[in-house]
């Protein structure tokens, strides 16, 4: 059997080199803008971002991921695939520029604003496209550079701005992205040359059936994860109002970064998932994979709940305390978030696109509908805990229906103790004293002695030896 966790290690490593840069970044832009936005600015710049999540996905059909999959394979010639879907998310821009901007209107009354949110989406997904091309091609290390370039950028153009002005709004923002987003797109044309790959004459109707026909079952899924992720800002603006969505954006921050850094992981993970043979899968494989992962993510929850009071002292400004309560649960939600994540990519292997959505449609459902009726009755809470709940169904739902198609086997008990583990800390830590985080810290470094210690080992020793082999 070929050292998959040795790949998959390796494949990690290149893609979080793009991420070093652009989260050091992100905790440095944090209090840039919370400090020099208005609430409502800042409210509405995370709607924009939320938006952006929901409608590239949508706008584009996931093209992008059919494009990855068919070029890593091989299959169909590389012009095709990578000229129909360059003319294909034109024609989506083309078709989609009035009714987006259109909607934006009827929410902010500023056609400016509206067209610059959307410039925003299109070159957001130029980007996306042309790094999921490149992944494809099998160039990875370009990849993270482009994101390294958007970070850097972002960041430039806003001190710039903020040197300028003396102050920041959500124009200066939006064009910021703008500027970031077009020019790490043409970084990753010139360097890898993708413009020699498009040509209208290799345009191929039946490649571009092919790659929809991938891609499309994966629009539902991420729609519906959408709104169990992120839906819950929108309820709160209009139930709540902008000001308390600034709040849980900003409770949300750090929770996201790690998001963020497990994105990473999950490419590798899809990738690795592509590749393992009938023999691999019938080897146990995934469940002794899945119960390492499972004990690691309770750890670095945990870790991550213990270092909260640091990390929101150091990042987020004063005004915006009352947000602490909040991120412990945040956490939870990731936590689950990450698990699902974790099995759809098990989906993606078994090209189970279509059956990838039923789950997430459900969670979805179940989402609205804990917000729609709690949310004014008990306050942004809710949209914390309606994330963990719809998470923690999907979750369930995967896990159980997974095993159609995979070997997989659950170990129960360690699953429970990890989760009270978790519920026990977060609850804990809603208010901060010294104690109660002295305790939190001693549960922490308990239970990652006790379950993490060998696999931590086991990495390290792996890492090192890849780093003295070059």
């Amino acid at each position: 059997m070929r050292d998959r966790n040795g790949e998959l290690l390796k494949s990690t490593l290149i893609l979080s080199i793009g991420q070093i840069v652009p989260k050091f970044l992100t905790f440095i832009i944090l209090p840039i803008l919370t400090t020099y936005l208005t609430q409502r600015d800042y409210g509405l710049y995370e709607l924009t971002i939320s938006v952006a999540s929901f409608c590239i996905p949508m706008f584009s059909l996931q093209i992008q991921q059919g494009v990855f999959r068919y070029l890593i394979e091989n299959k169909i010639n590389k012009e095709n695939i990578i000229t129909d879907s360059f003319y294909f998310l034109i024609l989506i821009f083309v078709i989609f520029s009035l009714p987006v901007v259109g909607c934006w209107y009827l929410y902010t009354k500023s056609i400016y604003l509206s067209t610059v949110f959307f410039l925003a989406y299109f070159f957001e997904m130029l980007l996306t496209w042309a790094g999921q091309t490149v992944r494809g091609l099998g160039d990875n290390v370009s990849y993270s550079m482009a994101y390294i370039c958007y970070s850097v950028c972002f960041f430039a153009v806003l001190v710039c701005e903020l040197l300028l002005n003396k102050t920041l709004s959500i124009y200066n923002v939006v064009a910021a992205m703008i500027i970031s987003y077009a020019l790490s797109a043409v970084f990753l044309l010139v360097k890898d040359k993708l413009y020699s790959y498009i040509c209208l004459a290799s345009f191929d109707k039946k490649v571009l059936k092919v790659l929809l026909a991938y891609s499309i079952p994966m629009v539902i899924s991420s729609a519906a994860l959408w709104i169990v992720n992120l839906s819950d800002r929108f309820f709160v603006s209009g139930m709540l109002g902008v000001e308390v969505t600034a709040v849980y954006a900003v409770a949300n921050k750090v929770p996201n970064l790690f998001n963020s850094f497990y994105g990473i992981f999950n490419l590798a993970w899809t990738e690795n998932t592509s590749k393992l043979t009938k023999d691999e899968k019938s080897c146990d494989y995934y469940s002794i994979f899945f119960k390492s992962f499972y004990n690691v993510m309770v750890g670095l929850m945990l870790l991550l709940i213990c270092a909260g009071p640091i990390i929101f002292k150091i990042l987020i400004n004063s005004k915006y305390n009352n947000a602490y309560s909040l991120m412990p649960w945040l956490y939870i939600g990731v936590f689950f978030s990450s698990l699902v994540s974790f099995l759809g990519s098990i989906y993606i292997g078994e090209k189970r696109t279509k059956d990838v959505g039923v789950s997430s449609a459900v969670g979805a459902v179940i989402n609205v509908l804990i917000n729609l009726f709690f949310m004014k009755q008990f306050g942004i809470i809710v949209a914390a805990l309606s994330t963990i709940i719809s998470y923690a169904i999907i979750f369930v739902y995967r896990a159980i229906d997974i095993k159609k198609y995979v070997t997989i086997k659950y170990n129960l008990k360690s699953i429970v103790e990890g989760l009270i583990t978790i519920i026990f800390v977060s609850i804990f830590n809603m208010e901060f004293s010294i104690i109660r985080w002295m305790i939190s810290l001693i549960i922490m470094i308990t239970y990652n002695w006790v379950f993490n210690r060998n696999t931590v080992v086991a990495l390290g020793k792996k890492v090192m030896g890849k780093f003295a082999r070059k």
